[in-house]
């Protein structure tokens, strides 16, 4: 995953700078969109019965890290299209900080479907 959110690139520019940079999130949680959540995008996440998931991170290796347990969304009450993953500081997007995003292959969700990312599918790396 890339993409670094302007919140963060912000905090690591200051921090090279010699200002501090600022408290590490107390969790990190992450949601379905369809469309660039910075460009009218529509969060997936909650409108056909998703439930945003916190995401835990094993170590980092090889300039990378990965989610270190299943992210599980929940089944699906209707269809919708996601075409990005997007990590935040806060459970409800509007209410914290985005810390990135990536586009993906447009990936339908059809009713019924039980939507999840397995343990080492979501990557952060530099």
């Amino acid at each position: 995953m890339s993409d670094m959110s302007v919140y963060v690139g912000d905090k690591l520019l200051n921090w090279i700078k010699g200002t501090t940079m600022g408290t590490a999130p107390t969790s990190i949680h992450c949601s379905l969109w369809n469309g660039d959540p910075d460009a009218a995008g529509t969060q997936v996440t909650g409108s056909v019965s998703l439930t945003t998931q916190t995401v835990t991170f094993g170590s980092v290796s090889s300039r990378a890290m990965s989610n270190s347990g299943d992210l599980s969304f929940g089944t699906a009450s209707g269809s919708a299209t996601v075409t990005y993953v997007v990590l935040a500081d806060n459970a409800t997007y509007a209410s914290g900080n985005q810390i990135c995003k990536k586009s993906i292959t447009s990936t339908p969700i059809t009713n019924g479907l039980a939507v999840r990312i397995l343990t080492g599918n979501l990557t952060l790396s530099y």
